[in-house]
């Protein structure tokens, strides 16, 4: 495969790197610094979990693929929470980090219930790619690990978590900059993998976690000057 654990395990830990220097910046408060640095520690964590997949992949059900196949799902329903905070603290209102918070917590809260309850229960009958009513699994790819989250209302858990990547961050007040940048991204690569690679769409997904590092990386010290609003700069 192109993709492979020593290149998940190498993102990771320059995920943590990033994530260190940027909650290291003190030219902002601390809430800035924490809610910046742990969304890039966060999809840091997931290249670690694809790390450890790699050895074990295509055994669903079973010993660690299981375990991780769980993580993940934990790890997904979690988006919401680590990401819509830090787009907030691009924004020239100031409780928008604050109400960001609230918002990202409720719906990954949402998301870990359903990941509870029985995964058959789908809205309108209709079985979501590859967050549903699935077995747990993480799985070879043709380049990637790939993934099948179970999950009830997984049509919610997948749109939720869009939104909260991405959509989230036109929200909040002279946000448009960093909320462009992280909406065209997602997009990018949760679905151009599919359209030009053929690739299942929990593959695509998981492509999206291999992307999020230079994403998320949009958060540290030296891209502030491109996403931050004129009148925070002044």
């Amino acid at each position: 495969m192109c993709f492979s654990a020593n290149m998940s395990l190498g993102l990771g830990v320059a995920g943590f790197v990033a994530s260190a220097i940027t909650y290291a910046d003190k030219s902002e408060n601390q809430w800035v610094r924490l809610a910046r640095a742990y969304a890039i520690f966060h999809f840091s964590l997931m290249e670690l979990i694809q790390y450890f997949a790699y050895p074990v992949a295509d055994q669903c059900g079973f010993g660690t693929n299981a375990l991780l196949s769980e993580l993940s799902t934990y790890h997904i329903d979690l988006q919401a929470f680590a990401i819509m905070p830090a787009l907030a603290t691009y924004s020239t209102d100031k409780k928008a980090l604050q109400k960001a918070f609230f918002i990202g917590s409720l719906l990954s809260s949402s998301f870990i219930i359903f990941s509870f309850l029985p995964r058959e229960w789908q809205l309108f009958g209709i079985d979501a790619n590859f967050i549903g009513d699935k077995v747990g699994c993480l799985f070879k790819g043709i380049y990637h690990i790939g993934y099948a989250i179970p999950s009830a209302f997984g049509l919610l858990v997948t749109h939720g978590s869009l939104f909260g990547l991405a959509i989230s961050g036109f929200v909040w007040k002279n946000n448009w900059r960093i909320a462009s940048y992280h909406f065209v991204m997602a997009i990018f690569t949760l679905f151009v993998p599919q359209w030009f690679f053929g690739v299942s769409t929990g593959e695509a997904a998981a492509m999206y976690c291999f992307y999020s590092i230079p994403i998320t990386a949009s958060f540290m010290p030296v891209f502030k000057r491109i996403f931050t609003p004129p009148a925070l700069l002044a």
